[in-house]
């Protein structure tokens, strides 16, 4: 009977252990969900797209969506309240930043030196 006792000391240490840990997932960030964005160009107008963000503290992935195409953002990245991501296109590369501002995105894009703007997003209501 002595020896069960350490076992079962042991026992409740790894039970408490692992509820603990399993509960301890990080939460979703601000940016996770879906954004109804608008890119403002000179030569194209106002052009609208969606972005699908996931973040874990400062850890972004996500992908950028259009009437015609879905790529994945590259080099994104969230820090000091500044988004950052690259989107490789058929025609160019783009990199836009943003600040999270009460809830909505702002900020500038560009297409390397050929072409650049402003954009904004908000959370989409479907989500």
């Amino acid at each position: 009977m002595k020896r069960t006792w350490p076992l079962i000391g042991v026992g409740v240490l790894l039970a408490a252990n692992f509820a603990f840990a399993s509960g301890k997932q990080p939460k979703a960030g601000p940016l996770t969900g879906t954004w109804d964005c608008v890119a403002h160009s000179s030569s194209q107008g106002d052009v609208s797209f969606t972005l699908k963000l996931d973040q874990t503290e400062e850890t972004v992935s996500g992908t950028f969506i259009n009437s015609s195409l879905e790529l994945p953002l590259s080099a994104v990245s969230y820090k000091k309240g500044v988004l950052e991501f690259h989107v490789d296109a058929p025609d160019g590369s783009y990199a836009a930043t943003a600040k999270l501002v009460k809830g909505q995105l702002s900020g500038h894009w560009s297409k390397g030196e050929e072409e650049s703007g402003e954009w904004e997003g908000k959370k989409s209501a479907k989500q």
